[in-house]
């Protein structure tokens, strides 16, 4: 049972989440002299709020789903309500602890409209969809992006602004790439979970599609994820130091990514290119200290 409880929460998501707040902390705001609003212990609290709310938002959405399905679980419903309910008021508690200890107790409120959104939507939607999939890749995204909100420089030099705005822009192309693959990583998800998802009348795109189309379309977004990756490598071509880690770390992974999906035919070849995403997604991780090593000793 614990292990199904794991695999519901999906922790290795959110370890991958509060891994990512700490390197864009560390790679992106530290060591620049900014004055930021979240020492890392503040930063801690922030993560262990989000990932309690986000475990609590995962078993709220299988909560909602599985009580329109006639099959059986390993789990009791009930069980799964009364866990989510525990997290999210622990979430919930170390949000405004949060938020009366960095002297911003409005923050508050958004530990708690957050799950309330997630609440009524899993509610009013309780069959997976095309859009379910869009929202659940633009939350990882965005969760990097409000740490950006939560500790928001103060009182920088004209010089430490023009830093910290080219660091922004860096941050909304990794948003932005993020969000493509995710995109594209659920569709895939979609793909290889079609027959389950067809027994239980959910209406996910490669059922109302066809799996060729989802196919086609997660394919036009990775070559937009490439074209956008290569981008910016141009932009840096003069320094063949991120010019290459970006080529190596971002554009060959990618472009291989690309090939596999276009000779994917049969359910082994799906699940082989949603290991080949996950890989690609920790060569990402990987750049993000090299580009913060860039920003720092290079153009500084």
């Amino acid at each position: 049972m614990n292990n199904t409880f794991f695999s519901i929460i999906q922790w290795k998501k959110i370890v991958y989440f509060i891994l990512i707040l700490f390197l864009f902390k560390f790679c992106f705001l530290c060591g620049y002299s900014f004055k930021t609003t979240l020492s890392f212990f503040d930063l801690g609290l922030l993560s262990i709020s989000s990932a309690l709310l986000l475990a609590s938002g995962y078993l709220i959405s299988f909560f909602y789903r599985n009580q329109q399905k006639k099959s059986k679980i390993s789990i009791p419903l009930e069980k799964v309500k009364i866990n989510s309910s525990y997290l999210l008021i622990l979430g919930v508690s170390v949000g405004f602890i949060l938020s009366f200890k960095i002297h911003k107790p409005w923050y508050g409120l958004i530990f708690i409209l957050c799950p309330i959104a997630v609440i009524l939507y899993s509610k009013n939607n309780p069959i997976k969809n095309f859009f379910s999939g869009i929202i659940t890749s633009f939350l990882k995204p965005f969760a990097v992006l409000s740490l950006w909100w939560f500790d928001f420089p103060t009182n920088l030099s004209p010089s430490q602004w023009n830093l910290f705005f080219k660091l922004q822009m860096v941050t909304m192309l990794y948003v932005l790439i993020s969000f493509l693959g995710n995109i594209s990583r659920e569709i895939i998800v979609d793909i290889i979970n079609t027959n389950e998802d067809n027994i239980h009348n959910q209406k996910t795109l490669p059922i109302l599609l066809g799996r060729k189309r989802a196919k086609n379309i997660a394919l036009a977004l990775s070559i937009i994820t490439w074209v956008l990756i290569f981008s910016i490598a141009i932009t840096f071509i003069k320094n063949r130091f991120i010019f290459s880690t970006i080529i190596l770390l971002g554009n060959i992974p990618q472009l291989y990514y690309i090939y596999l999906l276009i000779n994917a035919s049969d359910i082994k070849n799906y699940k082989f290119l949603y290991t080949v995403n996950q890989f690609i997604f920790l060569l990402a991780l990987a750049s993000i200290p090299v580009v913060g090593y860039y920003f720092k000793h290079v153009i500084e």
